[in-house]
């Protein structure tokens, strides 16, 4: 990507830390990777961390997963569910509001379900202009 400066490779499971400093960011994406986080809240916390205050997250999945790699509790649950635990992890983070539920998956047959999960950061400079 030539809009890209740089890249970080981490395994978040062992280093839930991010390398970025304090609101650092505009907006951030999850994309179907939420259900393999073990440290969750840890990860979100972070993430919330690097927005600025009234920043976007968005938290996109959708019924499919990587069986082995997905958590237990990924495959005990329905699809509301998962939207309803993905809300409670970004609650315990503590660093967002605002935070529901969307389900946007495509109204034809045979077509893979889209959920996503969005938030506002309550880090620095929420409500207002950074200076």
């Amino acid at each position: 990507n030539s809009r890209l400066d740089g890249h970080v490779v981490q395994n978040l499971n062992t280093k839930p830390g991010l390398p970025f400093g304090e609101a650092e960011f505009d907006g951030a994406g999850i994309c179907v990777s939420i259900d393999y986080l073990t440290r969750p809240v840890e990860v979100l916390r972070e993430v919330g961390r690097i927005l600025r205050g009234d920043a976007p997250l968005a938290i996109t999945f959708s019924n499919r997963c990587f069986p082995t790699k997905a958590v237990e509790i990924w495959h005990r649950l329905d699809d509301r569910g998962r939207m309803r635990l993905v809300e409670e992890y970004l609650r315990d983070a503590g660093n967002f509001a605002n935070i529901r539920s969307l389900d946007r998956s495509p109204r034809r047959m045979f077509s893979d379900p889209l959920y996503a999960v969005v938030a506002e950061s309550t880090g620095p400079y929420a409500g207002g202009l950074k200076g």
